[in-house]
């Protein structure tokens, strides 16, 4: 087995990728077309990722309908509306947060695919972005299936009101904004290490619990919470499901939608130079 690393002169417009226009849309069809094959093929695994879930949604109705018992609110959440936050929080981050595609990248880097994806006409950031919103959406159409267990094992209900279903709707496209920026972020990092297996374990983990899929974030204490509410996980997921659930309002949800676009920024920056930064380093593993 040899490691050989080398080093690519930057391109003349060293920018995230190059702007898509009309004529590469077939290409990024034929991506997200490849990723939802691909999908249906292997729906066993899919089905029990999705089972996975479920049992998590029901053992958290379990552990907090004990824990809420003698109380009929806490911290301006009832029971109820904690319940229908858990169950959507979790499969909506279930859904968004697809680490599958960092593998991917990692594997196209180890194995020296990455050479042919750069000189394509598609740009590789584009290519990765098609990737991701296959698979988002090939997620999301397995928890469509599931929802009637998910109703089960959970608790579903409609938003708290109209303003709070459009606002969740501008939210959630900002907090999967956010999820695509840091999954790219994190492929990335293959450009400069042998194995991300480990780190996507352990981002997996915290993202699962900083974005609030285990416990709403306004239930953290003190520090905690602070720090939730400075990273960005805590957008993906508890900024969206609380303006679903009427816990964020009015003037409070517009500052948590505000939070989300000032991430977008910044990691969409973040991701520009780790991505510059990238293209000078390409690292093949192989015998």
């Amino acid at each position: 087995m040899s490691v050989v690393t080398t080093t690519t002169a930057p391109p003349r417009r060293p920018p995230l990728a190059r702007a898509a226009g009309v004529r590469d849309l077939p290409a990024y069809l034929q991506i997200i077309r490849g990723r939802l094959k691909t999908a249906v093929t292997y729906r066993q695994n899919v089905f029990f990722l999705v089972a996975i879930v479920v049992v998590q949604i029901f053992m958290l109705r379990k552990v907090w309908s004990a824990l809420y018992a003698g109380h009929q609110i806490v911290n301006g959440m009832t029971l109820h509306s904690l319940l229908v936050y858990l169950t959507i929080a979790n499969l909506q981050n279930w859904v968004l947060q697809d680490t599958t595609i960092s593998r991917y990248m990692y594997d196209r880097v180890r194995e020296g695919q990455v050479a042919f994806d750069l000189v394509r006409p598609v740009g590789f950031v584009p290519q990765m972005f098609a990737h991701l919103v296959g698979s988002s959406f090939s997620s999301m159409l397995f928890a469509i299936v599931a929802l009637p267990f998910v109703a089960l094992a959970g608790t579903l209900d409609g938003p708290a009101g109209a303003s709070a279903a459009g606002l969740y709707a501008l939210s959630l496209a900002c907090g999967y904004v956010i999820t695509m920026m840091l999954t790219l972020m994190l492929g990335m990092i293959a450009f400069w290490t042998m194995e991300i297996a480990g780190l996507t374990m352990l981002y997996f983990l915290v993202n699962q619990f900083l974005a609030g899929a285990l416990v709403p974030v306004s239930l953290f204490p003190g520090a905690l919470r602070v720090a939730a509410e400075i990273l960005p996980f805590q957008a993906t997921t508890y900024a969206p499901v609380a303006i679903y659930v009427g816990k964020l309002q009015g003037s409070q949800a517009m500052q948590a939608i505000g939070v989300q676009v000032v991430w977008i920024v910044l990691l969409c920056l973040g991701a520009h130079v780790m991505w510059r930064r990238a293209l000078r380093r390409v690292v093949v593993q192989g015998g």
